[in-house]
């Protein structure tokens, strides 16, 4: 049964005028703002955050040379996140939707959507996740949240320095050190949908070396009131008279992780290594839209990498060298359909529709595929500072990177699986048992051996032209052994206009690199790849303001326009039933990002953003689908007792067209979370309590058009959470 429940039946707009109403009520029962100043560092530092991302230097968030977010890990404790796409939902301009196969998050920034998230660049503690087949992240892979110190975040291009992928924003993901940690921590969390979660930090000090570990293990159950009605074997059963579909079914939306992280620091050194492992995982909605319970999944990520700085060993130089290995692994198997489905094949041995059908065959065993990918990613990054100049801070440098992907696959279907000249022909219908035919390493493998060289040079200027006044300049070349090279230009002019308001114009250029799956996609009957695709282009502008009227509180306001072009996408190959990839896509879009943070009182923090976008189609002036064009995040945080605290924070998502017209339209929704912490029981415990989406708000997210009542998200659900510090 789907949920009935509706969002507007309930007064959610109550609590958050309330929470409101009673901060102001709390102000005026205090001293005047203007005399509060007696806030602790903790607080003063969300004021003033340092952020490194912008420029590769510490900078203010108000003097970095970009929109820029920064997030820490008391912020995300605050508001009783779970998973990192909760915690990107509240960045301005941003939004998280679902990808059509494989159900991780798809993030829009600003209106750009690539449902795979290759136009975001994912950097881990600066060192970049993004992989070669998709372009984004692992499939399935989930970084939990207990092991971020904070997260930085640009809004906009970032190429000139960190090279392919840094389209629409870069996201760095920076763990707990050391210093973070402080002592051991130990921690447990229990919820809704037969979820848990236990987790271990450590810090010390080994042979001179500063050393931090967290270790976590998750289990995530089934949301038994996530239904999907139809999925793609529904019409197929309609047609030739079966009843073999799953639906209506529960999305299988379980999954197990562990994931680990050590580091260690001393002077001129930093050595990394993360583990992240993901398996059992369901199939949500299914690979193909077609329910499957059977299906699992699952993969590993390793990444090493160590970092050598001079620091302060030579006069106004600092060298550094950076060199890191990724590896990926993704393991499947899954139903393409399910068992007893009968279907109708091509000359090609391909599932198709009736028309083009010369046989018809029944699969009692279903119709099953088992793939598995390998990509490897080592890189070498040598870079140097000069501050021998006055007022000029240089930073150039070159890098390195040689990616490589490898595949693997079986299936009982499909071509070279099934040979469409030896069945009998219409309308008898033949039979396929379960055995699987290996495809690995032959022409009937989903994607050839994939491999190519990456070299880069950069160069950045900060110039301190006055005290009021700096000007950031610099630009990147990256060669691609497979497609070219790409030339990608930033200048920033930072202006203090007055002690509490500064003015920044930003430009930057920005590109995308093809993936391997869009170049060499193969064995498919409806999408190939393209081997003479070009890199993605966009070019940004935009004018920010960071005002601080008062000194608890924190404004930023930008206006940004930006012209999109090659942009890949899928088109009809003409006189076939068969698509590919072409650079034929352009978008332009501007809107405006509006965020503040208030430390009110020191019982009350008061925070959130609005952010308005126009992306549209340059060719047809249509607006871009599946992005939200209104997006409101507020939390109001009040301290109350000693060491009691409660969270509730609204997120409204407004005005989006689904990219499927003839799937029910994408409605309005909007969420309330309540968070409620007790710190520092018995001097060394922390408790929480959370309950997500209170009024159960039914969420929808764009899906394929085989599941025409879109994807839906969870539920209401609530979570316990102890951790114990020492």
């Amino acid at each position: 049964m789907t949920k009935t429940l509706k969002p507007k039946s309930f007064p959610w707009y109550g609590i958050v005028l309330a929470c409101l109403c009673a901060g102001t009520e709390a102000i005026a029962e205090e001293s005047k703002v203007e005399d509060f100043f007696e806030l602790s560092p903790e607080q003063l530092s969300k004021l003033s955050v340092v952020a490194t991302l912008a420029t590769g230097t510490p900078r203010t968030v108000a003097k970095s040379a970009a929109a820029i977010t920064v997030i820490t890990a008391d912020q995300i404790k605050d508001m009783g996140a779970r998973q990192l796409s909760e915690v990107l939902e509240t960045v301005p301009g941003f939004h998280n939707s679902v990808q059509q196969n494989t159900y991780d998050a798809s993030y829009s920034v600003r209106g750009i959507r690539n449902e795979i998230n290759a136009e975001l660049l994912f950097l881990l503690d600066g060192t970049r996740l993004n992989l070669p087949y998709r372009g984004g992240l692992a499939t399935g892979i989930q970084i939990p949240v207990e092991a971020i110190q904070r997260l930085e975040i640009i809004r906009g291009p970032g190429s000139a320095l960190y090279g392919a992928d840094a389209f629409a924003g870069v996201i760095n993901i920076v763990t707990k050190k050391a210093d973070d940690i402080d002592g051991t921590r130990l921690g447990v969390w229990a919820g809704e949908f037969d979820s848990q979660s236990g987790w271990a930090q450590q810090s010390g000090e080994v042979a001179g070396w500063e050393v931090g570990a967290s270790v976590q293990f998750v289990n995530s159950g089934i949301d038994s009131s996530r239904i999907i009605e139809r999925d793609r074997q529904t019409p197929i059963d309609r047609a030739l008279g079966t009843s073999v579909s799953r639906a209506p079914g529960v999305v299988q939306s379980q999954y197990k992780t562990i994931n680990s992280f050590l580091n260690l620091q001393r002077k001129h050194w930093y050595v990394g290594f993360s583990a992240v492992s993901g398996f059992d995982a369901g199939t949500n909605a299914g690979v193909n839209a077609v329910l499957d319970p059977i299906g699992l999944g699952g993969g590993n990520q390793y990444l090493a990498d160590v970092r050598y700085s001079t620091e302060d060993l030579l006069k106004d130089w600092e060298l550094k060298a950076h060199l890191s290995y990724l590896y990926s692994s993704l393991e499947a198997s899954f139903q393409g359909f399910p068992n007893g489905a009968v279907l109708p094949i091509s000359r090609t041995g391909d599932v198709t529709s009736g028309s083009n059908a010369v046989a018809l065959v029944a699969f009692p065993d279903g119709a099953n595929t088992t793939l598995g990918r390998v990509e490897q990613i080592p890189t070498l990054e040598l870079s140097s500072l000069y501050r021998g100049f006055d007022k000029h801070l240089l930073q150039f440098g070159f890098s390195y990177r040689y990616e490589q992907t490898r595949v693997s696959n079986a299936s009982n279907f499909g071509r070279g699986a099934i040979d469409a000249s030896t069945l009998a022909a219409l309308p008898t219908v033949n039979v396929r048992d379960g055995t699987l035919t290996n495809f690995t390493d032959t022409e009937f493998a989903y994607l050839p051996p994939s491999q190519r060289s990456i070299g880069s040079v950069f160069f950045q200027d900060e110039w301190q032209i006055n005290q009021k006044l700096q000007l950031v300049a610099g630009a990147r070349y990256d060669r691609y052994s497979d497609f070219g090279g790409t030339f990608n230009p930033r200048a920033a002019l930072i202006w203090e206009l007055d002690p509490k308001l500064t003015g920044k114009i930003l430009y930057g250029r920005a590109f995308r690199a093809p993936t391997f799956l869009e170049q060499a996609n193969q064995n498919n009957p409806v999408l190939l790849g393209n081997p003479n695709l070009q890199p993605e282009i966009i070019n940004t502008f935009e004018l920010a303001f960071d005002y601080h009227p008062l000194s608890t509180l924190r404004t930023g306001l930008n206006f940004y326009y930006y012209e999109l072009n090659d942009g890949i996408q899928i088109v009809r190959i003409p006189g076939t039933q068969t698509a590919t990839f072409a650079n034929s896509a352009s978008q332009n879009g501007y809107g405006t990002e509006f965020e503040w943070d208030w430390q009110a009182s020191e019982k009350w923090n008061l925070r959130g953003n609005y952010a308005w976008q126009n992306a549209r189609n340059s060719n047809t002036q249509q607006r871009v689908t599946g992005v939200p064009e209104h997006h409101v995040y507020a939390a109001a945080l009040w301290k109350f007792l000693p060491q009691w605290q409660l969270q509730a924070q609204l997120n409204w998502v407004g005005s989006r067209l689904n990219p499927v017209a003839t799937n029910a339209p994408l409605a309005d929704y909007k969420t309330v979370d309540l968070t409620l912490t007790r710190k520092k029981l018995l001097n060394t415990v922390d408790i929480t309590g959370s309950v997500r989406n209170v009024f159960d708000a039914d969420i929808r997210e764009p899906s394929v058009s085989d599941i025409s009542n879109n994807f839906p998200l969870p539920g209401r659900s609530f979570y316990f959470e102890a951790v114990l510090h020492f």
